[in-house]
């Protein structure tokens, strides 16, 4: 009996040891570049244009300037910088977020992170942390070009490159979390960036690729249909690394988070709830500067797009007010105007 045992404890110690040094992804550390950029917002908007259109982007997936006024290409006060969530485009927060532009008088620059709206069935086969969190460090140089100050929007993924921006620029003046990605709901996910973890992939999606099916009508048009599974190597391993205590101790500014919750049962199925309102108690942000609201009938994770949503009246004017009461944005000039937003997209106004 006893040389059973001995036998059986050395056949798992040799699996625990294959396991523990089996491969593993490994990516570069993430290095911060100096960021140039035309500080003539006329040619600015031309080399935006002109890089996106040699990216290979599916249709209308290009980041963008939206004008406060488009007859009058000058900085404003604010702009508010959206960077959409994982393997989305600006569609995602539309049109929640160029009506808060509206609102306020702000530029806005919708953004399209690294890999993101390729028009290639190997998308996201190259994105790397440093990549990753190079797109979004650029979109806040460009946000600083088109607004004194800059108030960082995200959705998502999205909401995680806002919260790893915070937590390195002070100068950022608020940021509005659109539920974010703390952590993704099905935790098995923090298997990929332990060992065997690009082999788990392979096996759970047979092959190296992730096919997505939208039910609503025109969203594929905005989210990659398909994509490289190294993809979620690169997200896994950036929510490792960057949502953290340590990193929420370091965000001071306002923060509004919205998100999916009714019940149990009835909640964000993509993204982990629970994740969001840890994150939200360790901000560094006094209590008084920050909020957190439940749209219960949202219906789906993402909260702010018309080609999920379901409550994005509410959305709208919970966004609206902590704009005006917390950030202190004053409105735009000329006569107040009520916005209703319809279902099937686009918006009304009163």
């Amino acid at each position: 009996m006893k040389r059973i045992f001995t036998i059986t404890g050395l056949l798992l110690a040799t699996i625990v040891v294959g396991y523990v040094l089996g491969p593993s992804a490994h990516y570069d550390a993430v290095k911060v570049e100096p960021i140039t950029l035309d500080p003539d917002l006329i040619k600015l908007e031309k080399s935006i244009s002109e890089s996106e259109s040699k990216a290979n982007l599916r249709p209308d997936n290009e980041a963008r300037i939206v004008w406060a006024d488009s007859l009058h290409k000058v900085k404003t006060p604010y702009c508010i910088v959206y960077i959409p969530g994982f393997t989305a485009s600006w569609a995602e927060g539309d049109p929640v977020h160029k009506q808060l532009a509206k609102r306020f008088g702000c530029n806005l620059y919708l953004a399209r992170t690294y890999g993101h709206g390729v028009d290639s069935p190997d998308a996201l086969k190259d994105l790397t942390p440093g990549n990753y969190a190079g797109s979004a460090e650029r979109a806040l140089a460009i946000g600083k070009e088109l607004g004194e100050k800059v108030i960082v929007m995200g959705t998502s993924a999205g909401g995680m490159l806002a919260l790893y921006l915070a937590a390195r620029h002070p100068e950022i003046q608020g940021l509005i979390l659109y539920s974010p990605c703390i952590a993704v709901a099905n935790p098995a996910l923090k298997l990929v960036t332990k060992p065997w973890g690009q082999q788990i992939l392979t096996q759970v999606f047979g092959g190296d690729h992730v096919i997505n099916a939208y039910n609503k009508p025109g969203r594929i048009r905005y989210w990659l249909p398909q994509y490289h599974t190294n993809g979620l190597l690169t997200l896994q391993t950036m929510l490792d690394e960057y949502m953290t205590p340590e990193e929420f101790h370091k965000v001071k500014q306002p923060v509004f988070m919205g998100y999916y919750y009714k019940d149990e049962d009835n909640q964000d199925k993509v993204v982990s709830v629970a994740a969001m309102l840890d994150m939200f108690n360790e901000l560094g942000t006094p209590a008084d500067k920050k909020q957190k609201v439940d749209f219960p009938n949202a219906g789906e994770h993402v909260i702010a797009s018309y080609y999920t949503a379901g409550d994005l009246n509410g959305v709208y004017q919970s966004t609206e007010k902590f704009m005006k009461n917390v950030l202190n944005l004053p409105m735009a000039q000329g006569p107040a105007q009520t916005v209703a937003f319809r279902q099937n997209g686009g918006s009304t106004k009163k």
